[in-house]
């Protein structure tokens, strides 16, 4: 049997899971937390090694402000809290148990981002790679719906030493998230969402953004990747569980308590390449936005079907 031809991830891969925002600030932050701890503990990897909820920074961010610019000496480890207020400013600190302390407060405010950002300083003594970047984010224009994030890059995968480990680490961390929530709208784990305006590919080539499509995520995907995370809507509109798993298109179909499903494409990140791209497309296709996803001028290879997918009826 000849060999799965695989595939060269993109520099940076995304875990996420949208949820309805909760009513009350405590009960924000304590989505928030859980999702920052578990991040922080299970996708820094090697990056981490250096990382602990009692870490300093007070004496480099000192030299900082003090007028020497660079973070540390090039391979040395960094972390910040960044929160963006309401009014669109944005208020990013160096990590302390203090900081840390003070950036889960502001979390309880509801704030439209609030992010944790791990990296090693390059050799121009600024923040670099490898980097990892833990998000909740609230829409100014959608704010019933939060996004829980991660952003990474991916060298771990570039490394046949590591990548199963690291796979393992990814999936298990997004499973484990979507059965911890009672109402799961979207996710899943891709390597060619915008890390800058949080869009998915498929968003980012049709011209919309996550306030265009989270309303709709009882019935709608925001997009589709190696792993996607369905509403019970979508499960519903795609004819239930058991034609998930008939459909062939799927690795693994695993249903969630809340009605909606995981939908694992193939076995390995590596392998899913443009025929599995195209299989996840064709059937999920009743669930997606309508339009023509067009290639995009970017850096990344972009994991879609370049049809519209109104043009396809129920497979």
């Amino acid at each position: 049997m000849a060999a799965k031809q695989e595939i060269t991830l993109n520099s940076s891969l995304r875990a996420e899971i949208n949820l309805p925002c909760p009513e009350d600030g405590s009960a924000y932050r304590a989505v928030a937390e859980a999702w920052f701890t578990a991040a922080l503990a299970e996708l820094a990897g090697a990056l981490g090694e250096e990382f602990g909820y009692d870490l300093d920074l007070s004496a480099r961010a000192s030299a900082i402000t003090g007028g020497n610019s660079k973070y540390g000496p090039p391979g040395s480890f960094w972390a910040s809290l960044l929160v963006t207020r309401a009014s669109g400013r944005q208020v990013e600190t160096f990590w302390s148990p203090k900081n840390w302390r003070t950036f889960l407060r502001d979390v309880e405010k509801m704030p439209p981002e609030a992010k944790v950002q791990l990296a090693l300083v390059g050799d121009d003594g600024f923040p670099g790679e490898p980097w990892l970047d833990v998000s909740v984010v609230r829409e100014r224009d959608a704010p019933h719906w939060i996004a829980l994030i991660v952003d990474r890059t991916t060298e771990e995968f570039a490394d046949p030493g590591t990548r199963d480990d690291a796979q393992n680490r990814w999936t298990e961390f997004l499973r484990t998230q979507a059965h911890a929530h009672e109402a799961v709208l979207f996710g899943g784990i891709a390597d060619d969402a915008e890390v800058a305006t949080g869009r998915t590919a498929m968003e980012a080539t049709l011209g919309l953004f996550p306030d265009d499509t989270f309303p709709d995520l009882d019935s709608v995907l925001r997009g589709y990747a190696w792993i996607t995370v369905c509403s019970p809507g979508v499960v519903a509109a795609l004819g239930g569980v058991d034609r998930l798993w008939d459909s062939a298109a799927f690795f693994a179909v695993e249903p969630l308590a809340c009605g909606g499903a995981l939908l694992r494409a193939t076995e390995n990140i590596w392998e899913y390449g443009p025929d599995a791209v195209h299989a996840v497309f064709r059937f999920l296709a009743p669930a997606l936005p309508p339009g023509e996803a067009s290639p995009a001028i970017s850096s990344d290879i972009l994991r879609l079907a370049f049809e519209d997918a109104a043009g396809l009826g129920r497979p």
